[in-house]
């Protein structure tokens, strides 16, 4: 009975350890979404001026340094993790201050600030440098636990010998245990889910939910990426509405609003499923094109947009008439560079305005990148 007793406190202590080990685990995965929601969040603000991404960046930073807080008194029973913690803990500094200063630049510069681009390389290290923090965190949590595991499975085998009774007292920690393991797994996955909303609104356009630049430079680069891997080509549009402006000024900009969403729709009915179709702001469009014949096949393409605005659209009472007018440059070696590439497709895009609107031009030689 004595040592059925002495086995019984042993697995108790050993499970409470765990227990304990766990709980700081997800709150290293807490603090970790923390600061991508504060992040991006901050990125949503820059990208759209909605100050309610403003309100989830200070949530996000709140929730990091109350995790923080919790983290920091767990190294009272983890001394080795203390050096690991204040590491993070100045990661974190630097990382929000990086974050608000370039948040200040958005505030007193505007949208599209070309200040913004120079902390970039700097967050991101910053950001590298703490997620492998918490990785070497987490680690030396791993490390612990795996101890107490093989401690735990001792205790089991001396269980067996101490009787019944330890056996159904295991079972029973053991299902304590799995719906820990389950709570913390809800928990996380809502916290993931969180995160992807807030990178969707990140990347897309709010008017039209097509991708905005952020998402299409993101995509283009995986794209470029890839054509240079597989020796592929891919064709870029740049597409501007022609007589849009004139619309804003008669009618108004909700009712250019609709005509926006409108075009978009009609672009997208022209399209395929693995197109990738943007708006990079006003009335600019851009389009990527894989998987296609030749030039034939991408002129067929254009003037099924520009018939797609052929006749007029009908915005509320009114009857709008616009154009468009496409520049299309194609990838076909290393010399298109991804921001050549929209160069020329821009210019082609101009020499289509210049030589009468409504039609689209193709432009193959990559200009000079000054």
């Amino acid at each position: 009975m004595l040592s059925l007793f002495y086995t019984m406190y042993s697995f108790d202590k050993i499970e409470k350890s765990k227990d304990f080990i766990d709980t700081q685990r997800f709150n290293i995965i807490t603090l970790r979404n923390a600061v991508l929601e504060a992040e991006t969040s901050q990125r949503g603000y820059l990208i759209t001026n909605n100050v309610t991404f403003l309100d989830h960046y200070n949530e996000g930073k709140i929730q990091a340094y109350k995790t923080l807080d919790k983290l920091s008194k767990s190294s009272e029973k983890l001394p080795s993790l203390a050096p690991i913690l204040e590491k993070i803990q100045r990661l974190c500094d630097d990382k929000f201050s990086i974050i608000e200063a370039s948040t200040s630049v958005q505030l007193n510069a505007g949208s599209y600030a070309s200040h913004l681009s120079l902390s970039k390389d700097r967050g991101k290290a910053v950001m590298d440098s703490i997620r492998t923090a918490l990785m070497e965190a987490d680690k030396d949590l791993l490390e612990r636990r795996h101890i107490l595991s093989n401690r735990m499975q001792t205790t089991i085998r001396f269980s067996i010998i101490a009787g019944v009774t330890l056996a159904i007292m295991i079972f029973g920690i053991l299902i304590f245990s799995y719906l820990h393991t389950l709570h913390l797994f809800k928990a996380i996955l809502s916290s993931s889910n969180k995160v992807d909303h807030l990178s969707h609104q990140a990347t897309h356009d709010p008017l039209t939910n097509l991708l905005n630049r952020r998402g299409f430079e993101n995509r283009l680069q995986s794209i470029h990426d890839n054509a240079i891997i597989e020796k592929q080509k891919y064709a870029f549009f740049y597409m501007d509405l022609d007589n849009f402006k004139t619309v804003n000024d008669q009618y108004s900009h909700a009712i250019g609003d609709q005509l926006l969403i409108t075009v978009s729709q009609l672009f997208q009915n022209c399209l395929r499923e693995h197109d990738a179709l943007a708006r990079l702001g006003g009335d600019e469009f851009t389009l990527i094109v894989q998987k296609f014949k030749d030039k034939d096949e991408l002129e067929t393409l254009a003037n099924r947009l520009i018939n797609a605005l052929k006749n007029p659209i009908p915005v509320e009472n009114a009857m709008l008439s616009v154009g468009v007018s496409i520049g299309v440059a194609i990838h076909r070696s290393d010399a298109f560079t991804p921001k050549k590439l929209m160069m020329a497709a821009d210019k082609a895009m101009y020499h289509a305005k210049n030589s009468g609107k409504n039609k689209v031009v193709f432009l193959n030689k990559a200009p000079s990148q000054n």
